[in-house]
């Protein structure tokens, strides 16, 4: 990296983009892909990559070229309100279908029922697989009364969350809120037992070593590039990693992230290192890819974390089907689940993986999510991971991963019932 100016090289990268007339990419801004690249490997200081992102932002968006969206800064980890995550699996047979609850956050405002719908319609199966507003059969989002043991009735007032045409994920919103130490509540004339916290979960946290940035970057390049659609998250990277003299393509640690890259993403173009053979946990992802048969088992998970790199998240309950498991999730701070987000540096990347007591790896993408918390501070929604959990592992690692640290939740598999 010697004689290289991370500024200039950026700047020179925006000049570029002005003449060039041409739009910003929805899969990704080429100088802040760059900049974030460069920050996060040391190579330019993060305040100076944010001032050229910045500059070009206003330069772009007064030429018409549009140009990633800028914010305020990045809200922080800040102290969670006292609440209880209960769970409370139970299914609740109806005329359209059945309704599982499966685990309930008592918090001081509100109550939050994490419920799963499925429709018993009968529809082909391209039918069932569509992204649906509401499943079929329901025309709108239904108000349910949810009384507690005191005897207090509270209507739903809102429901979050999404799915296909057969089944619907999400969660439904009481207030006032119930009593946080609720023992059960009841509703359409079934009671469910709330369960206590599992505050029994091994939370560990790794501080990633300096040395290992570059290898643990592109190793987070790949893992955002493998969702869909495919951002261009190592396009980038490689064009600002190597005009810093930071990649080398005799190390086997890159070449084998190359050689991963290429298996999972085909034809993803010149850029590549040449492909070598993968080691380690990818290797098992690969060798698994398109496997199915996983067990169709649901469990809670209800674990949180201390902060790490400035950031706090919490996994809820785990569903495992034939072919992929998810993981409901909470993360609190100053997060991107991606790298085609806005332009504010200042974010925290974090993917997810896990990884079972077979030497299994799976990868984690964001399936449904959003922003809550009312100041934009929470990112909630689903973790999808694959290929499908393998039925003889008897233990999972729950893995997030950031620039500089890296969280384990250990969670037994000891299933609670059929999702």
């Amino acid at each position: 990296m010697d004689g290289f100016d991370g500024e200039l090289h950026l700047r020179l990268l925006g000049e570029r983009l002005l003449l060039s007339g041409a739009s910003q990419d929805p899969l990704g801004d080429p100088l802040t892909g760059q900049a974030r690249a460069l920050a996060a490997v040391g190579a330019v200081a993060r305040p100076v990559a944010q001032r050229v992102v910045d500059d070009y932002a206003r330069a772009r968006a007064l030429r018409g070229q549009g140009g990633p969206a800028q914010s305020g800064p990045p809200p922080s980890a800040a102290p969670l309100p006292a609440r209880r995550i209960a769970p409370g699996r139970r299914v609740i047979r109806q005329p359209t279908g059945d309704l599982e609850i499966r685990y309930a956050i008592l918090g001081p405002t509100e109550t939050r029922l994490a419920i799963t719908f499925r429709s018993n319609a009968r529809v082909s199966p391209d039918v069932a697989r569509r992204p649906a507003g509401m499943p079929i059969g329901i025309t709108t989002v239904p108000s349910i009364s949810v009384t507690d043991d005191r005897g207090t009735t509270v209507t739903s007032s809102a429901f979050s969350g999404g799915g296909t045409a057969l089944q619907w994920r999400g969660f439904l919103t009481l207030r006032p809120a119930l009593a946080p130490d609720t023992g059960w509540i009841e509703l359409y004339g079934e009671r469910v037992v709330l369960g206590p916290d599992a505050s029994d979960r091994a939370v560990t946290i790794d501080h990633l070593a300096e040395a290992d940035a570059v290898e643990r970057y592109l190793a987070q390049c790949l893992a955002v590039d493998s969702a869909q659609p495919r951002p261009r998250a190592m396009a980038h990277a490689l064009g600002a990693l190597r005009a810093a003299g930071l990649v080398d393509g005799a190390d086997p640690a890159i070449a084998a992230i190359a050689a991963v890259y290429n298996a999972l993403i085909p034809q993803s173009g010149p850029y590549l290192l040449p492909a070598t053979l993968a080691a380690g946990h990818w290797r098992s992802l690969l060798a698994r890819r398109g496997t199915t048969g996983g067990p169709r088992r649901a469990l809670f998970v209800g674990a949180t974390t201390p902060v790490f790199d400035g950031i706090r998240a919490t996994l809820l309950d785990l569903t495992s089907t034939d072919d992929r498991f998810q993981c409901d999730f909470e993360i609190a701070g100053p997060i991107e689940l991606g790298m085609a987000g806005d332009a504010s540096l200042g974010r925290t990347v974090v993917t997810s993986g896990a990884l079972d007591d077979l030497g299994n790896f799976y990868l984690g993408q964001p399936g449904t999510w959003g922003w809550g918390g009312g100041d934009g501070s929470t990112f909630s929604g689903t973790l999808d991971f694959w290929p499908a959990l393998d039925p003889a592992a008897t233990r999972l690692d729950l893995i997030l991963t950031t620039d500089r640290a890296r969280v384990t939740i250990a969670v037994p598999l000891t299933w609670d019932a059929a999702p």
